[in-house]
């Protein structure tokens, strides 16, 4: 029996929060998420968070193929993580709109590792063939196997979405536009898992098997899910909390916040008629998001080995 591996750290995902988990419905099994970092000064704790991205940033840059090669060659092992932070999109502008979007297609590739169990077939920087361009698409694609009532496996196709935004609506918005695209054309995508399928499986069996779900004609059972990461401003600020009570009060807020929108997710799905779907979001606040996300993303590809929280605000 194959057994397919992750391939982000599992060490360290502890930074990580889950402060609450709902069904949305009893059909679909769609699952909202809610993670938070820890605080520390009233102060989203970003330099764990860094220091995360960067033990995991090889591997979401680069296709196991690589990553093995990079193992066992001592040359290559030093220098593959500037290798991996060139790939990322530099910020050359202050005008920038898109500044720091790569920050939450990360994130997306890590919740869907270390949470919903779905090891990565591609990032969408596999996708570029210029690390300062954007390309339509999803954000990642990464896959697991349910198991139906007749036990039968059934590969689940993970269509991830990413979105950064300081208003949570615009999100939530931003998210199901996007969806609604992938849908529409996705050919893109279905030309990359044929054409670079094998580079992401390090043996043979692995990559045989993905195929006769994905490529076959005819092929296995397979079915399209999403997961979708939406990152927002946190819009409590407890100036007037000590550090005690803002840690409480902070994850209450936090929740209400977005537990406010829990219908209109629900109703989006509705609106635009893809209830025949399964539906897996994660929602993560910052400070300032586009803010935030912003200075993240310029100290990872100036190559800075530890976070400077120049710029960083509470509220």
């Amino acid at each position: 029996m194959v057994e397919y591996k992750k391939t982000s750290y599992s060490d360290g995902f502890g930074i990580f929060n889950r402060i609450h988990k709902e069904d949305l419905d009893g059909v679909n099994n769609n699952v909202l998420n809610l993670y938070m970092l820890n605080t520390e000064n009233k102060l989203f704790n970003y330099d764990q968070l860094y220091e995360y991205l960067l033990q995991n940033i090889c591997q979401y840059v680069f296709d196991r193929r690589k990553i093995n090669e990079t193992q066992n060659d001592p040359i290559k092992s030093r220098t593959i993580i500037l290798d991996a932070l060139s790939q990322l999109r530099k910020i050359t502008s202050d005008k920038d709109q898109g500044a720091g979007g790569e920050l939450g297609e990360i994130l997306l590739y890590i919740f869907l590792e270390q949470d919903l169990n779905a090891p990565k077939l591609f990032s969408k920087v596999e996708l570029k063939t210029n690390p300062q361009d954007y390309v339509k698409g999803a954000d990642g694609i990464h896959f697991k196997f349910r198991t139906d009532t007749e036990g039968k496996k059934i590969l689940q196709l993970v269509i991830g979405e990413a979105k950064i935004d300081n208003d949570l609506n615009n999100g939530i918005n931003a998210a199901f536009k996007s969806i609604n695209t992938y849908l529409s054309n996705n050919t893109q995508d279905i030309i990359l898992l044929d054409t670079h399928l094998m580079n992401q499986m390090v043996n043979e069996e692995e990559a045989n098997e993905l195929k006769e779900y994905i490529l076959s004609v005819p092929r296995k059972k397979k079915e399209t899910i999403f997961g979708i990461f939406i990152g927002y401003s946190i819009k409590y600020e407890g100036k007037e909390d000590n550090n005690d009570n803002y840690d409480k009060k902070i994850i209450q807020e936090n929740l209400q916040q977005v537990m406010n929108y829990r219908q209109k997710i629900i109703d989006k799905i509705n609106d635009y008629h893809v209830s025949n779907y399964e539906f897996n979001f994660y929602f993560l606040p910052f400070h300032n998001a586009m803010n935030d996300r912003k200075i993240i993303i310029d100290q990872l590809t100036s190559g800075h080995p530890h976070f400077s929280r120049k710029e960083i605000r509470n509220g």
